[in-house]
């Protein structure tokens, strides 16, 4: 029984642990008091703690129960000790404790039961059937594309979601809009066990669980408070129950629409083994790309050190959300080759049609957002045989992004970070010197020492052009120090800001030195390479 069940089966107001990861420790109940060993929780007093001490690492954990309030020198127990409190007495509080041994005996059983349920049926309906039945109460089961897979139980008719949902065979976005308002999905994601809701639409209490297979979202386990009222002992049942969907979700191949067909293709053109564009656009075709005029290419990264499965499973998620596209594993990524569209007759919409693309993908961003995958784009282009190249731009736009300040983005597109490209890829070759305009680095540096603000007003004399009222506005000072500045900036770094040549290289300096951060001001002389 895991230390979490413990604890939801007793009868308690509150309790205090340092870490929280042993609520998922599988542990032992004791009827022995306060004797411990691995594996094992056992009960004791604070007369008990205070003469002994916490278990020692490895001697399994010891609850502490406290009637009323606990102490808050308790609040941080040492790891093997939980405090608990409550409103019962010491003696009540045992027997309850005491129950739980068999209660853990009849968790046991009912597992086993679950797992012999699972080896013994042949697809989800069959499993979700035998499931309902151990559990006591009717589950649906469902994959990312929120479809139905499975249903069992008896559901009283006159529950509208429910109801709505089964006849429809999807789960409603009414229902989706609910559980992400009260904040319920993100619970469950962020914590990674089921939680028990209130629906307010049928008066009835559920549990909601999500499917995970190898570290990614497969779909939704859902079990509805009917026949019998849901214990803590159910929620671990319900848990083990999810996981046991996830592997046979995983082995029927129906966590959601999946894209398979083309991975090798693309596989093949990094590889090089096409000769022309003709050739790659034949195959494309075959593997239902349109055979557009503009492409884009993808890097999508996640989980640090995962495997091949774990990718293989990244890629139908990212294929099945983004249709036109085939993907295949290259590294720790999975790489995708993106169809855009055709591109406009005159002038260049590359940009804004591919934020367009991706960006409003409701189904890719949900995707990134719930598994914590991160996205690389690259130059969207025309000529198929360019894909290795655009494949470095994504590469060298990843080992950029630790110049970048603020949250990570969950989509980096490359025109969005060229000085950052640029700096570091000088940095990393240690000519980032090389890049600066040494008297916009005297500046940086000056205004560093000084307090001063000079580069800032030169910045913004270059992104308000011709226009000081703007430039002053922007930097919230007067106008006449506005062009106080201005001329201390010709006197002191002679740079004239009204010289084309010295306004491109301020332009240019300023977001180098933006990407590479204050080590590259140094102290004094030229700036710092690396």
């Amino acid at each position: 029984m895991r230390l979490r069940t413990v604890l939801n089966e007793l009868p308690i107001d509150d309790f205090y642990i340092r870490d929280e990861d042993l609520l998922e420790w599988d542990l032992i109940v004791s009827p022995e008091w306060n004797i411990g060993s691995k594996g094992v929780v056992c009960l004791g007093s604070i007369a008990d703690f205070l003469r002994d001490g916490a278990p020692e690492t490895g001697s399994g954990i010891m609850l502490v129960y406290v009637q009323g309030q606990v102490d808050e020198q308790y609040h941080r127990p040492p790891r093997n000790v939980v405090f608990v409190s409550g409103k019962i007495s010491s003696s009540d509080f045992q027997e309850a404790f005491l129950h739980l041994v068999v209660r853990s005996g009849e968790l046991a059983v009912r597992r086993e039961t679950l797992f012999r349920c699972y080896l013994d049926s042949y697809d989800l309906r069959q499993f979700a059937r035998r499931a309902a039945e151990v559990i006591g109460n009717p589950v649906l089961i469902s994959n990312t594309d929120r479809k139905v897979l499975a249903t069992a139980g008896e559901l009283p008719e006159d529950y509208r979601d429910v109801a709505t949902t089964v006849e429809s065979g999807y789960i409603p976005q009414s229902v989706e809009d609910h559980l992400a308002a009260d904040g319920i999905l993100s619970s469950v994601r962020s914590s990674k066990h089921s939680i028990i809701a209130m629906n307010t639409s049928d008066n009835m209490r559920c549990v909601t669980s999500i499917i995970y297979h190898h570290r990614l979202e497969m779909g939704r386990f859902d079990a509805f408070e009917v026949t019998r009222k849901i214990t803590g002992v159910d929620l671990e049942l319900i848990d083990y129950a999810t996981s046991l969907a996830g592997l046979m979700i995983d082995r029927l191949g129906v966590a959601g629409e999946r894209v398979g067909m083309g991975s090798s293709i693309l596989s093949d053109i990094l590889a090089g083994k096409f000769e022309d564009e003709d050739a790659v656009r034949a195959h494309l075709r075959l593997a239902e790309v349109p055979d557009d005029s503009s492409f884009v290419l993808l890097r999508v990264v996640g989980q640090s050190g995962a495997g091949r499965d774990y990718y293989s499973r990244v890629g139908q998620l990212v294929g099945g959300a983004l249709s036109g596209s085939v993907w295949t594993i290259f590294g720790s990524a999975v790489v995708v080759l993106l169809s855009l569209g055709s591109a406009c007759d005159a002038g260049f919409d590359g940009y804004a049609s591919c934020e367009r693309r991706i960006v409003r993908d409701r189904t890719f961003m949900s995707a990134l957002e719930n598994n914590d995958m991160r996205c690389f784009v690259s130059e969207p282009f025309s000529d198929v045989m360019e894909v290795h190249a655009r494949l470095k731009q994504c590469i060298v736009l990843d080992e950029a992004d630790e110049l970048a300040q603020g949250e990570p983005e969950r989509v980096v597109f490359f025109w969005e970070r060229r000085f950052q490209v640029v700096a570091s890829v000088f940095k990393g070759l240690g000519h980032s010197d090389m890049l600066l305009d040494k008297r916009v680095v005297a500046m940086a540096r000056y205004d560093r020492d000084h307090g001063s603000s000079y580069l800032e007003t030169a910045v913004m004399s270059v992104r308000f052009p011709g226009s000081p009222a703007e430039a002053a506005d922007a930097l919230s000072v007067h106008r006449n120090t506005y062009f106080y500045r201005v001329n201390k900036i010709r006197d002191l770094f002679k740079l004239n800001l009204k010289d084309g040549d010295d306004r491109l290289a301020l332009a240019f300096t300023a977001r180098i030195l933006e990407a590479l951060g204050d080590d590259a001001l140094g102290h004094e002389g030229s700036a710092k390479t690396n």
